[in-house]
């Protein structure tokens, strides 16, 4: 069974450690960046289902990060300062906010619902279990 490729972008080892280990304990393929370049990197490598960036990051932008995602893949935004993502919400599709400090169940059960929704394809061009939260 494939798992969903899901990129993580954050500065801060103690956040961004947790949430990867997390998120492949629940079914996901994980590859973390801790600046923007190092995600942009990563894109050029591989395209993943879907995408977990924190917008303020010391190197460059999350928002950078984020226009480099086609529109189709899931990301989701997640910051303490709301009104830093309310325009990419607004105006990009499949983009969602989540606010720290945030729960890692949530986040984990809102990527399943992002790659769960119609016209969203996984890497196997398909949505596949993992993303469902079959086990």
């Amino acid at each position: 069974m494939e798992r969903p490729f899901v990129l993580v972008v954050e500065d801060e080892a103690a956040v961004r450690d947790p949430l990867a280990r997390f998120l492949a304990l629940h079914g996901f393929e994980v590859r973390s960046a801790a600046t923007a370049p190092a995600a942009l990197e990563i894109l050029a490598e591989q395209r993943p289902d879907a995408a977990v960036i924190d917008l303020r990051l010391p190197e460059g932008s999350g928002r950078d990060v984020i226009r480099s995602i086609p529109p189709p893949i899931p990301v989701i935004i997640f910051s303490a300062v709301p009104h830093e993502s309310e325009r990419l919400e607004q105006t990009r599709p499949n983009t969602r906010l989540v606010l720290k400090p945030f729960s890692l169940t949530l986040l984990a059960e809102t990527l399943r619902q992002m790659l769960n929704a119609p016209g969203v394809r996984t890497q196997a061009g398909r949505n596949t279990p993992a993303a469902r939260g079959d086990k």
